[in-house]
């Protein structure tokens, strides 16, 4: 069985597109669809409906699919295997970490990867959900945290837990926003992260169900800035409820909006064909000791 042709196939039905699927390949489009006719001509079977709207899979692709994943991950086991032969072989760990995740959830999974391979030579890399899902897809990170829903249909995914979001403003202007709530809200610049994060997007939908079209919006993707701004007044943020109270603790000058707290999922997200590999057992079994209490 030609591995290209499986790892286009497998492409091309996780995303439904060829266009797209051709893009995330390097390769053209042309040769895509040459590698899928080629297959279903060595199968002697039809894999795929195309449509105007894209790609979807037979009934006989719907029960091929499963198979197909299974080599490619057999496939990525192998080639971990290959590489510990060499004489000089360390274990490299690639690691996304987005910032509403806990500080202390953060040392306590280092520790604990560590603790399981003192050898291994981890990277931490910081990012904001939808940088860490793309990392994650172009195998750059064995493995990652993201915020909200997963989708991709190349994604497993871990669920964590919820992580819940508070709407602050600065303390000497929560009487007047709560005196005609939800319209003050629109008098207000909001400060939000970038469109790569899963909060914007979700901010965004909080917009809409509330009727809410700011004035203003400043786009912010330091975290701690963003609560600096609010505590000069400057604008409303939705930012983890564990950092506005902790804000609030410390005295800094932020009011929390009680009546507009959102939930959004916390998930360790990796790629299909990493299922078999080594190092993302290793991290995943560590998450999930870390998160014990809630990992599903």
């Amino acid at each position: 069985m030609d591995y290209t042709q499986l790892k286009t196939f497998t492409e091309v039905a996780h995303i439904g597109n060829l266009t797209q699927a051709a893009e995330r390949l390097h390769l053209s489009q042309p040769a895509v669809s040459a590698q899928i006719k080629a297959l279903e001509a060595r199968l002697d079977v039809t894999l795929f409906k195309r449509t105007t709207n894209g790609m979807t899979l037979t009934p006989a692709g719907e029960v091929f699919l499963p198979e197909a994943e299974a080599l490619l991950q057999h496939h990525h086991k192998l080639d971990c295997f290959a590489k510990t032969l060499s004489e000089h072989y360390v274990t490299h760990a690639d690691l996304g970490l987005i910032h509403p995740v806990a500080p202390d959830k953060i040392t306590g999974l280092t520790q604990s990867i560590l603790k399981q391979d003192p050898d291994i030579m981890l990277h931490i890399q910081y990012g904001m959900s939808g940088e860490i899902e793309q990392r994650v897809l172009d195998k750059q990170l064995h493995g990652g945290f993201f915020l909200g829903p997963v989708t991709r249909r190349s994604l497993r995914s871990l669920f964590l837990g919820d992580i819940q979001y508070s709407l602050v403003c600065h303390a000497g202007e929560t009487g007047h926003i709560r005196a005609n709530l939800p319209e003050s809200l629109e008098e207000y610049a909001w400060i939000e992260m970038s469109v790569v994060s899963s909060s914007r997007k979700h901010m965004q939908q909080f917009w809409r169900k509330h009727k809410i079209s700011p004035k203003q919006q400043i786009i912010c993707d330091y975290p701690q800035t963003i609560i600096d701004l609010v505590c000069e007044g400057t604008g409303l943020a939705m930012i983890p409820a564990q950092k506005a109270e902790a804000a609030r603790a410390a005295g800094k000058p932020i009011d929390i909006l009680d009546e507009y707290r959102q939930t959004l999922p916390l998930h360790f997200i990796y790629l299909d064909e990493f299922e078999e590999d080594p190092v993302l057992n290793l991290l995943k079994g560590c998450v999930e000791e870390v998160w014990a209490d809630t990992v599903v």
